[in-house]
């Protein structure tokens, strides 16, 4: 079964009604809804010598308009045009970043003029709301707190072109399952310490899988995370990431 999970993931990608939501199409194709987001994810399946059951993907390839065949043997899909329009919001990120990184303008969003903003404002997410589109919002994590908690998803924040889609249920789920758990304490402990400080800059590498997608992502990007409160006292870690080019 070597390269099934790989060729099942570019169907997928390639599939303009499915490629968004993995789940979906678990269940279109008469599976759990979480079926083909555990096959994506086993390793296992490389070495298995049977495999998933053959009805079920039979159906599953039926809805990706593929064959078995297609999906058991060792050659690439075609590529289809419409994965440029995916590349396109990544594409218009990177291009941002460079930008960012060579104009000193604070009406351009960089982790700069966050700061910036954030001095300025003592913390006020009211200041931040031109850019709230380009921030995902956290719940500050208290001394009990054992996981991070989404509360929003920026409609062009990094996550929401990393997963296609300004979904906050997607995002909780790929934090809670990230697979290098010392990298998820790590992120508990910067929240936390975000919180104490006020703002907190760092440099991360990521490598996961999202819920929603059958690729692995992997990327280094620079992350700003700033402690901010509305007018009736609630408190909100906005999370700013770049990726770094």
């Amino acid at each position: 079964m070597k390269g099934f999970r790989a060729a099942l993931g570019d169907a997928i990608s390639c599939s303009e009604e499915y490629k968004n939501d993995v789940y979906r199409f678990s269940e279109d194709a008469g599976l759990g809804r979480k079926t083909i987001y555990n096959i994506l994810r086993d390793t296992r399946l490389d070495e298995s010598k049977t495999g998933p059951g053959i009805f079920g993907m039979a159906r599953a390839a039926a809805l990706l308009n593929t064959t078995l065949d297609a999906l058991t043997t060792e050659r690439k899909l075609p590529k289809v045009e419409t994965a440029t329009k995916s590349i396109k919001p990544l594409a218009t990120h990177t291009l941002e970043t460079l930008i960012s990184q060579v104009e000193a303008d604070e009406n351009r969003l960089s982790v700069d003029a966050l700061l910036r903003t954030y001095a300025k404002s003592g913390g006020r997410i009211e200041a931040f709301v031109p850019w709230l589109d380009r921030c995902d919002q956290y719940h500050p994590p208290n001394a009990r707190s054992k996981r991070l908690e989404c509360k929003e998803v920026g409609q062009q924040s990094l996550a929401a072109i990393t997963m296609r889609c300004a979904d906050k249920d997607v995002l909780q789920e790929a934090v809670d399952t990230l697979e290098d758990r010392e990298l998820a304490d790590k992120w508990r402990r910067d929240y936390a310490k975000a919180s104490k400080l006020g703002t907190l800059t760092t440099i991360e590498n990521l490598s996961i899988q999202m819920p929603n997608q059958p690729v692995k992502v992997r990327m280094e990007f620079l992350r700003c995370l700033l402690h901010v409160e509305d007018a009736e006292g609630t408190k909100t870690i906005l999370n700013f990431s770049l990726l770094i080019v």
